[in-house]
């Protein structure tokens, strides 16, 4: 087991006690690696770190740290950085899995390509598991390294666009280390965009894989389900602060990009906004939204034009 390569599964988990343990044993049958498991309590109500004491107790790759308040998904993150000892770091979410074999081939990739980084596709099952439909990451771009320019035009948050900031990362322990990288503990949405965005600011080298190894659980509730505009409006503030950070000509590559990005957020920010203005029946509030960004009208008409879509067919099916 020495002689294997070592990785900490670093598992953020909030409320997750009946999903957790499915998250847990996909990381720990990991084969041709040395794997050791550190889940990060963010505050549970439930039995989450119960449950995950157990598995301690039961297996010693397995480890729990607990927040005595809700930090969000970058600062419990955070916590099992900070105690991660493998020479890579790969992060799973509480209520995801690792398809089989996916980390031997992640770290090959690395090995192979000197990568920092590696990202790879996934599926998007329901709750129950069943596959859902829908588009691909390796439909928007083909296997191999991605730059800072393509990883901004990768997650410009365009209506419709399947963004590459869902993809979870196998991340060079050393690297973050030598650079003090950590996860923004502001944001409760795009955490993982941006600690590679920092990452790749910082001249690291990502690799795209291109292969399936990730499942991704889309359940009602989730943070990243739906977007929230207190939670757009932080990704927004990070997103002009790191561009602000970086050098004059990584800014001058990439303005147009930024540019693009933060219109795409602004937009989505007042579509949220109009959205629920509409569900609570100010339809005055909605129009004076929509009349202070105006390029939102596409975005909101392709909302409200799903939503009818919807209905008839719940009308068609009765």
């Amino acid at each position: 087991m020495t002689d294997l390569p070592r990785i900490t599964v670093a598992i953020a988990a909030h409320n997750a006690e009946t999903c957790l343990g499915a998250a847990i044993q996909s990381a720990l049958v990991q084969a041709h690696v040395a794997v050791d498991v550190i889940i990060a309590d963010d505050a549970s109500r439930d039995g989450t770190a119960q449950a995950a004491a157990r598995t301690a107790a039961c297996d010693s790759r397995v480890s729990l740290m607990q927040s005595p308040v809700n930090l969000g998904p970058g600062g419990a993150r955070n916590l099992a950085l900070a105690a991660a000892r493998g020479d890579w770091v790969a992060v799973l979410d509480s209520d995801d899995r690792f398809l089989p074999g996916r980390l031997a081939r992640m770290q090959a990739h690395a090995l192979q390509q000197e990568a920092d980084i590696v990202i790879d596709d996934f599926i998007s099952v329901d709750a129950e598991g069943s596959l859902l439909p829908g588009p691909r990451l390796a439909d928007r771009h083909p296997p191999g390294f991605i730059g800072l320019a393509d990883w901004l035009r990768l997650n410009d948050m365009a209506r419709a666009e399947l963004s590459f900031g869902y993809a979870k990362p196998l991340i060079c322990r050393r690297f973050l280390c030598r650079h003090g990288l950590r996860y923004n503990e502001s944001l409760r949405n795009g955490e993982d965009f941006h600690l590679i965005l920092e990452a790749l600011a910082a001249g690291a080298r990502l690799y795209f894989s291109g292969e399936t190894g990730y499942s991704y659980t889309r359940r009602a509730g989730s943070v990243s389900r739906r977007a929230q505009g207190s939670h757009m409006r932080a990704l927004l503030a990070a997103d002009r602060v790191m561009a602000a950070r970086l050098p004059a000509a990584q800014h001058a590559a990439v303005t147009g990009l930024l540019a693009a990005r933060q219109r795409n957020l602004q937009n989505l920010i007042t579509t949220e906004e109009v959205l629920s203005a509409l569900k609570a029946r100010r339809p005055a509030t909605a129009a004076a939204s929509l009349l202070r960004r105006p390029g939102a009208f596409a975005r909101v008409a392709g909302h409200l034009a799903e939503a009818l879509h919807k209905r008839i067919a719940r009308g068609g099916r009765r």
